[in-house]
């Protein structure tokens, strides 16, 4: 699927372009380590954070934050 949404944006605009694209969904779609997804809920005001589930590269957390 990758090589034929690479060919398809070649066609598009070249591959420079190609290489842009692939370079910012690479930056923007690859998930955070679980540990820094916790501290930057802390970081922006919830109190508490807990870690429902883990198993693997999967995580299920949720966080409460305190009525302004």
């Amino acid at each position: 699927m990758g090589q034929r949404y690479g060919d398809y944006l070649s066609q598009l605009k070249g591959k420079a372009y190609r290489d842009h694209v692939f370079a910012y969904i690479e930056q923007e779609d690859t998930p955070r380590p679980l540990l820094f997804q916790i501290d930057m809920l802390r970081r922006v005001g919830f109190s508490q954070v807990e870690i429902l589930h883990k198993y693997s590269c999967f995580a299920a957390f949720g966080a409460i934050k305190a009525a302004a």
